[in-house]
């Protein structure tokens, strides 16, 4: 019974997820809880027995795209080459970055931070500044086994290899035009830009 109940719960905090996620991208912040709610198929009390307020509900939907994108790597406890692990990631994130609801929530939150910059806060820290973190944190383990000498602010570094990754694909994509780029393009762009990050770090070359 007991199980019951918990799977019942988890599938109505996705189908609020769900309705959550494709209203911020089309609507923006400005969405109220009612219609969250009416989308999702639950009553308004549901939403909130799930969700305290909506900046948690929205912190909720950036996290989770995120999480379903793949990038919550466990990297922390990654084996493999560096330049694996961060080719793979790079092409996760850049994917991320070109999915139309992410792309759609990110100028939602652009239009609307004047009118509620609650909202560019939470998308900030739940998506920049989580990424950046979390390839941070891997760099400090890649100086610590002196994988990368040259190396000496983390957090910059992770900056610089995000935007890199961003490429022609995401900025063109950003304003409303396909860069006419396929997935193998794509794919090359990100792993030369691994590769040519960890280069200029002072990665050995024979790990390649």
């Amino acid at each position: 019974m007991t199980t019951h109940i918990s799977q019942r719960k988890e599938q109505k905090r996705q189908q609020i997820l769900s309705a959550a996620v494709e209203l911020f991208s089309k609507q923006g912040y400005g969405i109220s809880m009612d219609v969250i709610a009416a989308h999702a198929n639950v009553s308004k009390q549901t939403v909130y027995a799930h969700f305290c307020s909506k900046d948690q509900l929205f912190e909720t939907c950036i996290i989770e795209k995120c999480i379903s994108s793949g990038l919550e790597l466990d990297l922390e406890h990654e084996s493999r080459a560096a330049h694996i692990v961060l080719r793979e990631f790079g092409w996760l994130f850049q994917t991320m970055l070109l999915d139309e609801e992410a792309r759609n929530t990110f100028q939602n939150t652009i239009r609307q931070s004047s009118t509620h910059p609650e909202i560019a806060r939470i998308f900030l820290e739940q998506g920049p500044i989580r990424n950046i973190n979390r390839i941070s944190n891997y760099l400090d383990l890649l100086v610590k086994r002196g994988d990368l000498p040259l190396c000496e602010n983390t957090d910059s570094a992770a900056m610089q290899l995000l935007l890199m990754l961003h490429g022609r694909a995401v900025y063109w994509a950003l304003l409303g035009f396909d860069s006419g780029e396929d997935a193998e393009t794509r794919r090359d762009y990100v792993y030369s830009c691994v590769d040519l990050f960890l280069r200029g770090y002072g990665y050995p070359t024979d790990r390649f």
